[in-house]
């Protein structure tokens, strides 16, 4: 009977012992930090990729928008180019215009009408 209560107590004692408390070396803690580490790192590094996408981005949109301005202003240019040229044009005619009217009243007669020549 003392064979079975010393066995009793035993399986008792197995069953319902708790296991120690892991214990937490230096090697642990320097493992767990440089974890963290890495942790933080890697999600600095994804923050930056972000940034540097969004970068590009902005980066090619300002290309874009300034190839419009500059087209925009090429053609503003040669519009005003046409223009100018126009204004001239017209000026030139009527200048002409004048010389031509001037000549002909200068070769009209006293009475308002042409010379003929004799």
């Amino acid at each position: 009977m003392r064979k079975g209560i010393v066995l009793l107590l035993l399986a008792f004692g197995c069953g319902l012992s708790r296991p120690p408390a892991p214990r937490q070396s230096e090697a642990m803690d320097r493992s767990a930090r440089m974890l963290r580490q890495l942790q933080k790192l890697e999600a600095d590094l994804h923050n930056a990729d972000a940034e540097t996408t969004t970068f590009g981005v902005l980066v090619d949109r300002h290309g874009q928008a300034q190839q419009m301005a500059c087209k925009v202003t090429d053609d503003h240019v040669e519009e005003i180019h046409r223009l100018a040229v126009a204004q001239q044009e017209k000026i030139r005619a009527k200048r002409q215009d004048r010389l031509r009217k001037k000549k002909a009243v200068a070769q009209l007669s006293p009475h308002g009408r042409r010379k003929t020549s004799m």
